[in-house]
């Protein structure tokens, strides 16, 4: 196919070339992720708890505890299917966003027009574009008319970009490859055709667009959880100190009993001891609280795809996004106007006047402001004019102009560009107006130059300015966010005036040292760029590639959180901690981030980021609880065992006791939150929890020997009854000490659900004894008052203990 000057001379592909390369090239198709059902599933055990838990319940099932298996299987099943359903209908929801391709297309084959499916493009065809399009394919540009498009979701940048036809005459279907081309001449994937007409070659499709590519690399880039990563070390640590402890217990248990030792029944009770050590119900309680956050996010109109992304937005203490449309409303006003003396046009209306055509097409920010702005009388100048030619917006030059005339003959050319253009015409002197634009420059405001020609010679006409206004409600987010102990830093693609004016506006900024271009940040030597990293608040011109770089720095010292939108977003939200991304996002994008935002708010985030706290305040609840009475009773029944010649609690009796400890526990996902407990940034400082769960974890073992030392002379199952209730009791009253590091009478009420089911779960241990059957089959013998009124002595002065034991570690924690 030769180069073609006349755009009725394209005749396209036939229809036996379109089917040939369909074979060899597939569907123009982004890659689709499979069996992603399944890749949830298996994702709920790639930390090491689930599988923990799993490995426990297999050699129970194989030392015939079938009951004690299936209660460590029913809390591993519960907490994974509600984790999958919950990711899987977020995953769901966000797919119906999907409408970011069009269906059909225009194309040229066999010399005719049609409209195809865009999934059945291939390379060589013709695209027949026009203003409003989306392009489906790379494409170079071979015939154009006055084209401008937006690659906003490539680029940041709003203003639209010209493009011009290729020089070259060579073509994908000469050659049967993708033809070298420049940025002017390639169309890619996923931009929108502003204004004017193109045909267009396509170059490439399906997972060989530019787009695709990106998709790929964002799939390199790995982000683990925080959340993940922490529960691993309390996990580790966790199996370490069990295993440790069992192992000790057991040759201890076989060297003191000597041959009379059952190694069987030892196995089994060493088994039953590391269950009850294992905080078997984390996972449930996680998948409560994540759930619930979930829910509240979804009452904001946001979809949280990543479940456990819920309680890292807590975590995050660096925000950073870009300006338009967060920070600013994304929409162009009128600001101000730079009149020359004597001119009989306004420079508002001159530039009105150059994009005459406004309501045929897709206006330009520039243009749709210009219109806004006029008042009724100037309107009405504008109306008298119509459009005779337009002339295309020249990069060269940049500026662009219109010949408009009147009823009356009059004719009226227009031309607008840059305050660089008229320079270099010599129409007016930079000195002239140069206090007028920097003063417009420092405000961030954008300024288009205008001049006319009535047929005596060109005559500058004028400075126009317009403003890309901050939204209503970022002052006040940013003030929150501050509160919050939360930085926001703003990387965008906007001039380092502009952006550093919009920093100044929003609160973000104070002095010019808090703003930089990336290239000249990336420039430093790597120690300065560490020491300047955390002050810089914006970021001005940054390219897609440096915003990878950028987050991955700021990823050394601070837990980030990006927003983006853009196809070449993918891989730095890949890399942030936790990604979110506008409704409006490319697919790319969307498929890649944790959060679907339906609303472009960044109040939105600051009260997710709340929200997440609030979810890991009530996770660090049930671990510190759980891990305290856990290893206190650990402790106390493995030590204990090497004293006396019967097991101090049986296996069967260990489990029930977790069971019902953890009944209440599991509840505390749904507790009240203080606002001390969200002002910073929340994260898991595992050195203040293994000070805390040792020092509470000592206090526990102390009152399991004092309830040992009273009723171990008595009977094996005084002892274990006794034992049992003694200890479901005290577990369930540390949870109200513990649910605060403050003084119990000043920690809030819990919320109610915690107070029944604790009350439940009592009733249940004093109960399940004294009633025939259960006290048969857990082998319980019934107690009596005097024991009971025992065992609640022991469990009030527990209580007073614990309360006064938790002031100075709460001292501790805070200065950490």
């Amino acid at each position: 196919m030769a180069n073609k000057n006349d755009w009725n001379e394209w005749k396209g592909l036939s229809e036996a070339e379109v089917a040939e390369r369909r074979v060899r090239y597939g569907a123009n198709a982004l890659p689709v992720p499979k069996h992603r059902l399944l890749g949830l599933i298996l994702r709920q055990f790639r930390g090491i708890f689930n599988l923990m838990l799993l490995i426990a319940a297999g050699v129970t099932f194989s030392l015939g505890e079938p009951i004690d298996g299936a209660f460590i299987l029913l809390f591993v099943f519960l907490g994974t299917a509600l984790n999958v359903y919950q990711e899987h209908k977020s995953n769901q929801a966000a797919d119906k966003l999907k409408a970011y391709l069009l269906s059909t297309i225009t194309v040229v084959r066999d010399g005719q027009e049609k409209e195809v499916p865009t999934d059945s493009l291939v390379p060589g065809d013709i695209l027949k574009l026009e203003s409003g399009d989306i392009v489906p394919a790379d494409a170079i540009v071979r015939q154009d008319r006055d084209l401008l498009v937006d690659e906003t979701t490539f680029t940041g940048e709003s203003i639209p970009v010209t493009k011009r036809a290729s020089s070259s005459s060579a073509t994908a279907a000469d050659k049967d490859t993708d033809t070298v081309a420049t940025d002017e001449e390639l169309l890619l994937q996923g931009v929108v055709i502003v204004r004017g007409n193109v045909l267009a070659e396509v170059t490439a499709i399906g997972q060989e667009t530019k787009l695709a590519h990106i998709a790929s690399t964002a799939s390199t880039v790995q982000a683990e959880s925080e959340l993940v990563k922490s529960v691993d070390k309390i996990s580790n640590f966790i199996m370490k100190v069990t295993l440790l402890t069992l192992a000790f217990v057991v040759v201890a248990n076989i060297l003191i009993e000597g041959s009379q030792a059952d190694v069987t029944d030892l196995l089994i009770f060493a088994i039953a001891l590391a269950v009850s050590a294992i905080p078997e119900a984390l996972p449930l309680v996680l998948t409560f609280s994540l759930s619930r956050g979930a829910l509240e996010f979804a009452k904001h109109d946001v979809i949280v795809k990543r479940l456990s992304a819920v309680q890292d937005l807590g975590s995050v203490n660096l925000l950073c996004t870009d300006k338009t449309g967060t920070i600013t409303e994304n929409h162009l006003v009128f600001s101000n106007v730079y009149l020359m003396a004597g001119s009989p046009y306004d420079p508002l209306v001159l530039a009105r006047l150059s994009a005459i055509n406004l309501h045929d097409r897709i206006p330009e920010p520039f243009d749709h402001a210009s219109d806004e702005a006029l008042t009724p009388e100037q309107r009405q100048i504008v109306d008298r004019y119509s459009l005779v030619q337009e002339e295309a917006f020249d990069p060269a030059l940049r500026s662009n102009g219109a010949f408009v005339k009147q009823a009356d003959g009059k004719t009226l050319h227009i031309r607008r560009g840059s305050p660089e253009y008229f320079f270099g015409e010599g129409q007016i002197s930079r000195d002239a107006v140069a206090d007028w634009l920097e003063a417009e420059e420092e405000k961030g405001h954008r300024v288009l130059g205008v001049s006319y020609d009535d047929g005596s010679g060109a005559h500058f006409g004028g400075f126009v300015s317009f403003v890309d206004r901050i939204k209503d409600s970022t002052i006040a987010t940013v003030a929150a966010a501050k509160q919050m102990n939360v930085a926001i830093t703003v990387i965008t693609g906007d001039a380092l005036k502009v952006a550093e004016a919009i920093g100044r506006e929003a609160g973000l900024v104070t002095e010019s040292a808090e703003v930089t271009e990336a290239a000249a940040f990336l420039a430093l030597s790597l120690a300065e760029r560490k020491k300047r990293l955390s002050s810089i608040r914006v970021f001005a011109r940054t390219t897609p590639e440096q915003k990878l770089e950028v987050i991955q720095l700021l990823k050394e010292q601070f837990t980030v959180g990006y927003l983006g939108e853009g196809i070449n977003d993918a891989p730095a939200l890949k890399a942030a901690h936790v990604s979110m991304v506008v409704q409006s996002a490319a697919d790319v994008a969307r498929e890649t981030a944790d959060i679907v935002l339906l609303q472009n708010d960044l109040r939105v985030i600051i009260e997710g980021i709340r929200f997440g706290r609030e979810t890991h305040a009530n996770t660090m609840k049930y671990i510190r609880a759980t891990l305290i009475s856990n290893f206190g009773n650990f402790y106390a029944v493995a030590i204990g065992s090497l004293f006396i010649s019967f097991l101090p609690m049986l296996p069967k009796q260990l489990l029930l006791l977790n069971l019902l400890s953890d009944f209440p526990m599991m509840a505390i996902a749904f507790d009240r939150v203080s606002a001390q407990e969200v002002e910073r940034p929340q994260r898991y400082d595992l050195h203040s929890l293994y000070i805390i769960f040792v020092t509470m974890g000592l206090v526990s073992t102390v009152f399991d020997f004092i309830c040992f030392g009273l009723f171990y002379r008595i009977s094996p199952a005084v002892l274990q009854t006794n034992w049992f209730i003694a200890s479901v009791l005290t577990e369930i009253l540390l949870m109200f000490s513990i649910r605060s590091l403050l003084p119990i009478t000043k920690a809030g009420w819990p919320a109610p659900s915690i107070v029944v089911l604790s009350v439940i779960a009592m009733v249940l241990a004093v109960s399940l004894p004294m009633i025939p059957a259960t006290a048969a089959f857990f082998e319980f013998q019934t107690p009596t008052l005097a024991h009971l009124g025992i065992i609640f002595g022991i469990a009030s002065a527990y209580l007073v203990v614990t309360e006064l034991v938790k002031r100075p570690l709460s001292g501790f924690v805070r200065k950490r």
